[in-house]
């Protein structure tokens, strides 16, 4: 029973908020997109919040000041949230197509800056991740999930290229990130949400990309997934002791 009245109360009150606050932030992105950062800032929090997530985190003395390219794992729809309403940067993140079409929703995500891709490695990708290198120079970080798409257990998968290709593109450090937990919360595949779990978000060293030329971006994709791996061992030893 308790199931069932959490995942009724956070479905319906994140719903209820996402509503709201979806044609707040798309005003806000056409007038002034600082003030649309922070209203994004305060909707992820409010959406941890309905969920109970219980977050540890470790790594932000690692995230510089200029603009990155942060790539992570990818568990859980709450996996972004986390991310933005723990890094205090100005971030953006890499969404699949099927998110831009939700009505208003959508169109705010597209008036933020947030970067729309197919996810088929196909000219469209390309030129929406080339599009998306000045305003990269210019100061906005932008997120990959860099698997491509949500892990059912949590075991890490191959890397897409992307990150890699922007990162050296841009000329900017790859942030490597890794998030545990949220898995538990809203498993993919399942309509119900558990509240109060415990989450865990690390952030290692930047990896530099300045001097390097497209063609390393495998070995760049693959010291990633590294980099990743390690982090997520950790993220999920935090979430082990904060039971």
């Amino acid at each position: 029973m308790r199931a069932v009245f959490d995942t009724v109360y956070a479905a319906s009150a994140a719903l209820g908020l996402t509503s709201v606050m979806s044609p707040v932030v798309l005003g806000l992105a056409l007038k002034d997109p600082e003030k649309a950062d922070r209203a994004i800032h305060w909707y992820v929090r409010r959406l941890l919040g309905i969920a109970d997530v219980r977050a540890a985190v470790n790594g932000l003395e690692y995230v510089p000041e200029g603009p990155c390219v942060l790539v992570c794992n990818h568990q859980s729809h709450f996996d972004a949230p986390l991310i933005v309403a723990s890094i205090p940067k100005y971030i953006r993140f890499i969404g699949k197509a099927e998110l831009f079409r939700i009505p208003v929703f959508g169109h705010a995500l597209s008036a933020t800056g947030m970067v729309r891709v197919e996810r088929k490695g196909g000219i469209s990708d390309r030129d929406a991740l080339a599009a998306a290198v000045p305003a990269v120079q210019s100061g906005t970080s932008l997120l990959f999930f860099a698997e491509g798409s949500r892990s059912e257990d949590g075991v890490l998968r191959p890397f897409k290229k992307g990150a890699a290709v922007l990162a050296i593109q841009a000329q900017v450090p790859i942030v490597p990130l890794a998030v545990a937990g949220t898995r538990h919360i809203l498993p993919k595949g399942s309509l119900q949400v558990r509240r109060g779990c415990r989450a865990a978000l690390v952030i290692g060293p930047p990896i530099p990309t300045t001097g390097l030329a497209l063609e390393s971006r495998d070995a760049l994709t693959q010291t990633c997934h590294t980099a990743v791996a390690g982090l997520l061992r950790e993220a999920e030893a935090l979430t082990q002791e904060a039971r």
